[in-house]
This record gives structure tokens, C-alpha cells and sequence, in this order.
């Protein structure tokens, strides 16, 4: 799997403002090693896409470059 195709496949996976610890996310991904999950979430932290929470835990949390969050995506549909 592709460092994009991976880095897509957590965002989808994660759930707006939700904490998981890095097992739980290696266990969505059993292909992958730990090493390539760690970079790829390292890359999500950068991007400002996910925080750190606790010792070993990711939240999908982006935030602009002046540290404030960013609104989570609407989930309702208007019709």
C-alpha cells in the first residue's frame, strides 16, 4: 500500500474527534508494520490532520497553521 493510499485509508477509518491508541489502529491495518503506521500518522501530524493524545494516542483533530481547529465535517445531508 501506498504512503497516500494509507494515509487516505486512516482518515477514513478515524472518526472526527475520537481518540485512538496506536494498537487500535494497527489492528484496522494488520498488513501494514507498526514503523510504516507511526510514519504515516507522523505525516498526519505534520500536515495538521491529527493530535497526539496521551503517550501512544491519535485523534482526527485538524487544525489551521494558527493552532485553531477546524470544524468537523457536517454529517447531515440538506435535501
Amino acid at each position: 500500500m501506498s504512503d497516500r493510499r494509507l494515509i487516505a485509508a486512516i482518515l477514513n477509518v478515524m472518526e472526527w474527534d475520537r481518540s485512538y491508541e496506536a494498537s487500535s489502529l494497527k489492528a484496522m491495518f494488520p498488513d501494514i508494520s507498526m514503523d510504516t503506521l507511526r510514519e504515516a500518522l507522523h505525516s498526519l501530524w505534520i500536515d495538521r490532520r491529527v493530535e497526539r493524545v496521551g503517550a501512544s494516542g491519535w485523534r482526527r483533530q485538524e487544525s489551521r497553521w494558527d493552532g485553531r481547529p477546524v470544524e468537523a465535517p457536517s454529517t447531515s445531508s440538506s435535501i
